[in-house]
């Protein structure tokens, strides 16, 4: 399970500053906008789900790794 969470750290560390510049850097006017919905969407997916997916892809669950 840890090695799950290291893979998932880029991807929560995208998030943050994602946010960051959503709430400081880019204008309001822009954050409403349709595209820019999708947009925080797909990099809210790509950054937790790709991570996963890569992992349990590599470690197939029910196989005892110690």
């Amino acid at each position: 399970m840890t090695k799950l969470v290291a893979h998932m750290v880029p991807g929560l560390l995208l998030i943050v500053v994602f946010a960051l510049l959503k709430n400081f850097v880019i204008p309001v006017e822009v954050t409403v906008q349709g595209w820019f919905v999708y947009l925080t969407a797909a990099v809210f997916i790509f950054s937790i789900a790709i991570p996963c997916v890569i992992y349990y892809l590599r470690t197939p669950p029910g196989i005892d790794h110690k």
